[in-house]
């Protein structure tokens, strides 16, 4: 494989592929369609939630102009029989010419109706013609609070083929790493340029074992701000007072945690990345969740303001209208559990902060995972935010802005330099670490009253194994709960 910088780094990578690459994610949906027409392939096939997790479930999937009918089927998954299609519940969805690809057709379809915890075969594409996906499998949220995980990555935004390889090895690896993971989120920068339809292709395809096995939780990041890049890609249930532009916003509930994805690529004089519109959204979303009885609260977010790489200093997070200012605090005060962000390119996990944009000292309690000791936080007032640095080729240093200063970095238990620094700079760019050589992924798991994050790193130099480089949780106890 050609790679694009050292060729100790490529060689070194090629190795990785071959331990950790592709094969090793157990058999299902790949990126060629069972078809009995040469030539027309139903590609970059995504589950999503579109409303009840526990009964409904969108797909998008792509195919040549020459299939417009949108045909969805699924089957209850019975111990290992194969399906029997024949016999499948039938769902009609809708096509049209992608956006950013004349030569494709964008399709997308609804299972509604479906049965709590509960798994089915499925497979989309065109019942005239005959052509189908392969088969995959996905699951329905639970009816009752029962434990669950789901797998986080961010950024991968490959601007080459080879470096789009990369990025989907990284989600194989999670994929094989964090077990009986029952979604997936990804919080933004899929792609380099999201009118590039090939950077799609790259990424999604050559993990399409892992995209169309879970259900994927996407928030838009400002790389697939234009041309609905974002949503050509993804069947979601936006917000009403959502505009779909420049991405989407929208919200479900999963067992007893509640998970609202915000877009950072709208604009207004009151907030920076954000119009009023969904403020409002937002503030009357998790109170109405919380009512209703949601234990926990996660919030999905692109620009995040609470980073420790070149962004911390972007005036769109720190000016007085930015982000940290007006959105940081009501977080605090809408009693949010978990900000995951992206954007920033590098590791970096805050102590609590409070609807004042104060740190906040808990008491912590420590136990033993993976073979190592964590310590969660018990009842802490405010908001964690962590960063999982990204699953794809490029990394920030750390940032050195007299801006910050050490007041800023005391807010955080993690805010080391990046891991892939070790390793030199980046000869096109010395600003930055050299490309491709370290990817993180993180596994958070909810059970009743504790929530446990465990982050990964896969360094492509050493060709070892993931293995962990951070964990941390959050106890809720039946005393002064938030």
């Amino acid at each position: 494989m050609k790679f694009w910088h050292a060729k100790q780094l490529g060689a070194l990578f090629i190795a990785g592929m071959l331990t950790f690459g592709i094969g090793i994610i157990s058999p299902g949906i790949g990126a060629k369609a069972e078809t009995n027409q040469p030539g027309i392939a139903v590609t970059k096939v995504v589950p999503t939630f579109t409303g009840d997790s526990r009964t409904t479930k969108g797909f998008t999937w792509y195919t040549s102009l020459q299939s417009v009918r949108s045909d969805l089927q699924l089957v209850k998954k019975a111990g290992k029989s194969q399906p029997r299609f024949d016999k499948a519940l039938r769902f009609k969805g809708t096509s049209y010419v992608s956006s950013n690809s004349s030569a494709e057709q964008v399709h997308k379809a609804e299972a509604k109706g479906l049965r709590p915890n509960t798994e089915y075969y499925y497979r989309v594409g065109d019942a005239k013609a005959g052509i189908w996906s392969k088969t995959g499998i996905i699951k329905t949220a639970p009816k009752k609070n029962t434990a669950f995980t789901f797998l986080e990555l961010t950024d991968p935004q490959a601007k080459s083929e080879s470096e789009g390889e990369l990025a989907a090895d990284t989600f194989n690896q999670a994929a094989a790493t964090v077990k009986n993971y029952s979604f997936m989120t990804v919080t933004g920068d899929f792609v380099d340029d999201g009118t590039v339809e090939p950077e799609w292709d790259w990424l999604i395809n050559n993990s399409q074992k892992v995209w169309g096995n879970t259900t994927v939780v996407p928030a838009a990041g400002n790389h697939e701000r234009k041309n609905n890049a974002f949503i050509d890609h993804f069947n979601l249930k936006p917000a009403a007072s959502d505009t779909n532009t420049t991405g989407a916003y929208y919200s479900f509930t999963y067992s007893n945690t509640h998970f609202v994805v915000l877009n950072t690529n709208e604009d207004s004089s009151q907030y920076r990345d954000f119009t009023p519109a969904q403020v409002n959204w937002m503030t009357s979303d998790i109170k109405k969740a919380k009512k209703a009885g949601a234990k926990w609260t996660v919030v999905l977010i692109h620009k995040g303001p609470y980073t420790t790489s070149n962004h911390a200093t972007d005036s769109d997070i720190i000016d007085t209208n930015g982000v940290r200012n007006q959105i940081a605090p009501l977080i605090g005060k809408l009693g949010v559990d978990l900000v995951i962000q992206g954007h920033d390119h590098i590791y970096a996990r805050s102590k609590p902060i409070n609807g004042q944009n104060q740190a906040t000292q808990p008491t912590k309690i420590t136990e033993w995972l993976n073979g190592q000791a964590i310590d969660y936080s018990v009842n802490p007032d405010g908001a964690v935010y962590v960063i999982p640095a990204t699953a794809g080729p490029k990394t920030y240093k750390r940032n050195t802005s007299p801006l910050l200063g050490d007041s800023f970095f005391n807010m955080f238990d993690r805010a080391e330099e990046n891991h892939a620094l070790k390793y030199g700079l980046d000869p096109s760019d010395p600003t930055r670490p050299v490309r491709g050589a370290i990817q993180n992924f993180a596994g958070v798991t909810i059970d009743n009253n504790k929530l446990t994050v465990v982050v990964y790193e896969v360094d492509r130099i050493k060709g070892t194994a993931p293995y962990v480089i951070d964990q941390f949780g959050i106890v809720k106890n039946s005393v002064n709960q938030r």
